[in-house]
């Protein structure tokens, strides 16, 4: 076979390479960097099986580091940029990774590995698979990686890790300090709250109206503008896929009866009650006053039961509606510790943590400005940084196509060292 032949196939498998194991990485840090609380309860859900315990803090930067840090290696070695160190840090990661994956499969501590979040779950056995594949496909990067050519021009690399740096922790900040950008969980933003409660009627019918999909009882069928989807039947106890079970002081499961399905209202949800809740028990208590004048309903949901949830109450001495619901129910229907869910006839319209809503909401004489408010999650803002980062990508690779503008940072770099 003639050299030239043996190059371009061995440029061939390089790429290849590159951008299987790429597209991987940038696929894992992208959906943990989405959803970084849910990257912090999975690796909460490794240290409980080991018996460890960290500082939550020292786990929040620990996740948004490995995320940006995934993100960034399968950018660089999709692009060809910093072959040898992308190469060295991606084998890095793997030494680690396959062999954990390997006690995971094999004494099964978690449920599912959480390479992919909630975007994307597969099972332990599968995740160890799909390592020994990018494991063996690193190794022939780290042989051939440094013989194929990239796509940036050395000089002008460094930009490219500050932007594939910038765009995953804007994700991270955004999704821990509101809510994720976008929501892979089954409560989101246009779905019904506590979708599925219990029911005597055994069935509920699924239908449809600009898009919008409802459910409904055999009781309260809707007019003819809407169409019909699918139905749905119960399971033995009562209920249906997706339901959260939302439960009163005697035990009962209240979920069917505590949603106003022609009303406004707000839903405090607390996952796991601590004395963090006291930073905000009086800027909730001015929310109550605002739905009271509003003629908004106001209920919160704790997740907690007997001496935690008796705690909770004893701190906080709530003159509104509380009730309990499992932990793990409420953290995949909110994310950070104390979150308020706004629900027009059932349907969620926003999710957002009390930290990122406007100081002056309660003191608001506007009967409509919760309606003012813009949910995090309908894709708008996920779609506007992922758009600034790929032109970001794309100017940085027209000025290395650019003999001026490469000849500058040349010189800048010259002169740097």
């Amino acid at each position: 076979m003639k050299l030239s032949t043996r190059l371009r196939i061995r440029g061939v498998l390089v790429w290849l390479a590159r951008t299987v194991v790429g597209f991987t990485f940038i696929i894992s840090g992208w959906s943990k960097s989405i959803d970084p609380w849910g990257f912090v309860i999975k690796v909460g859900e490794y240290l409980d099986a080991w018996g460890m315990t960290f500082p939550h803090e020292a786990i929040v930067a620990g996740c948004v580091t490995l995320a940006c840090i995934e993100f960034l290696t399968g950018v660089l070695l999709i692009a060809g940029s910093l072959k040898r160190t992308s190469a060295i840090v991606a084998a890095a990661m793997m030494a680690v990774m396959l062999p954990l994956t390997l006690y995971i499969a094999i004494a099964d501590p978690v449920a599912d590995c959480g390479c992919f979040g909630d975007f994307w779950v597969i099972s332990n056995w599968g995740t160890f698979s799909k390592n020994v594949v990018l494991t063996a496909l690193i190794v022939y990067l780290l042989m051939r990686n440094s013989t194929v050519r990239g796509l940036y021009p050395a000089a002008i690399q460094w930009l490219v890790v500050a932007v594939s740096i910038a765009f995953p922790l804007f994700l991270a900040l955004f999704g821990y300090q509101i809510q994720p950008l976008l929501d892979f969980r089954p409560y989101k933003t246009g779905t019904t709250i506590f979708a599925g409660a219990s029911s005597a009627e055994g069935e509920k019918f699924i239908y449809e109206k600009d898009g919008e999909r409802r459910e409904f009882g055999l009781d309260a069928l809707p007019d003819s503008t809407w169409t019909f989807v699918e139905a749905q039947e119960a399971d033995a106890e009562g209920r249906f896929d997706g339901s959260i079970a939302v439960l009163d002081d005697d035990g009962y499961d209240v979920s069917a009866d505590i949603v106003e399905p022609d009303g406004r209202q707000l839903f405090l949800i607390v996952p796991q009650p601590s004395l963090h809740y006291l930073v905000y028990a009086h800027y909730v208590e001015q929310l109550v006053d605002y739905a009271k004048r509003e003629g908004i309903g106001f209920v919160a949901v704790v997740g907690a039961g007997g001496r935690g949830f008796s705690r909770w109450s004893d701190w906080v001495r709530p003159d509104f509606e509380v009730y309990t619901a499992d932990v793990t129910a409420l953290k995949q229907l909110v994310r950070g510790p104390e979150a308020l869910v706004y629900t027009d006839g059932g349907i969620i319209k926003w999710k957002r943590t009390l930290r990122s809503l406007p100081n002056d909401l309660p003191k608001s004489t506007n009967a409509n400005a919760l309606d003012a408010i813009q949910a995090p999650d309908n894709g708008r803002i996920h779609g506007y940084a992922l758009l600034m980062y790929l032109a970001s990508m794309l100017v940085i690779y027209l000025l290395g196509q650019s003999p001026r503008a490469l000849r500058f940072f040349i010189s800048l770099a010259g002169r740097r060292h």
